[in-house]
């Protein structure tokens, strides 16, 4: 969340930029609201970004 918060909330970051980022943790961080994935352009199938929510931003700023 930290590599997301450093660009805010509600900010489209390519995935390619987010590092350490499995599947578990992406499934974790969906679950709880903190994170939103969105499709690949060339291929919607596929994640293309994730994006931090209000939620995820106020959790991650709570534990700095």
């Amino acid at each position: 969340m930290q590599q997301l918060a450093a660009h805010g909330p509600n900010v489209k970051v390519h995935w390619r930029d987010v590092k350490n980022c499995g599947p578990d943790t992406e499934d974790r961080l969906k679950a709880r609201g903190f994170v939103e994935t969105l499709p690949n352009e060339k291929f919607p199938d596929r994640i293309g970004f994730y994006m931090l929510t209000e939620a995820g931003y106020e959790a991650w700023k709570s534990k700095q």
